[in-house]
């Protein structure tokens, strides 16, 4: 059965290969039938992309809009249901979150903003202030893999806004694939874009973005562990670590340690 449901997303990801973007479409036109589809973004130029391109499937009437709130998104429902979440960490800088509400003015769809178990206040008072320093993998894994874990449970396939050539452990992305981790399909759009893809894409449509990447920062994530600079260099600077694990899918490899596969 797992085998049955792998290889169809692997064939999917074979089928959209000449075209990873009109994967998007399809996910939320005609695979969401089966089950709720999951728009994760960071509000990065790629995450304001994917925006930008639900809103005009919205807007051509292909699609109805994305569910506002986590209560109804949790509900059972026989169709599935499209939203776009962030994972609110309470370490978010104040420009993403200002960002957040230009998406949501400009076009009219609500962000659902996730947020971890415990608050920083009490995973300081847990754990000892600043986790992100001693442990930035457990910081990770309470703040933002469990979180998406118990939100993706249950879930058809979530979308993300990676590209291939941002990161090694990136590099084999699919437009359609199946996600081992959270063990539910997993779509790419964006995989065969480069950089100046985005930012042409963004300036045609005068899509909002993250006013921090006029100002030497790369990729965005939270405040604590960002710094400016090239790639994905200016993420956790000075430590033996790119990636907070959402996208990593090897066993030994696992942020935190504590997912099964």
């Amino acid at each position: 059965m797992l085998k049955d449901i792998q290889n169809r997303w692997e064939k999917l990801g074979q089928d959209f290969e000449a075209k990873p973007e009109a994967a998007l479409e399809h996910a939320v036109t005609e695979l969401i039938k089966e089950g709720d589809v999951i728009f994760l973004t960071a509000f990065g130029a790629e995450g304001c992309v994917i925006f930008h391109m639900i809103a005009e499937l919205v807007k051509s009437g292909k699609i109805p809009e994305p569910i506002t709130e986590l209560e109804q998104l949790n509900q059972k429902s026989e169709q599935g249901r499209l939203a776009i979440v962030n994972l609110d960490t309470g370490y978010q800088f104040k420009e993403t979150i200002e960002l957040k509400d230009q998406l949501e003015e400009k076009y009219g769809l609500k962000v659902i903003m996730l947020e971890p178990k415990l608050s920083v206040a009490e995973q300081d008072a847990q754990y000892g202030k600043d986790l992100f320093k001693t442990d930035p993998d457990q910081c990770c894994y309470m703040r933002k893999l469990v979180p998406l874990a118990e939100l993706l449970d249950g879930r058809l396939a979530w979308i993300t806004s990676i590209r291939r050539d941002q990161s090694s452990h990136r590099a084999s992305a699919m437009a359609f694939e199946y996600d081992r981790k959270f063990k539910l399909g997993k779509i790419n759009p964006l995989i065969k874009w480069s950089k100046s893809d985005i930012w042409k894409c963004i300036h045609e449509n005068q899509i909002p973005y993250n006013l921090l990447l006029d100002q030497g920062y790369d990729s965005i994530g939270c405040e604590p562990c960002t710094s400016p600079g090239e790639g994905r260099k200016g993420r956790w600077a000075g430590k033996d670590k790119i990636e907070c694990g959402l996208h990593i899918q090897e066993e030994e490899m696992e942020q935190g340690g504590e997912f099964t596969i």
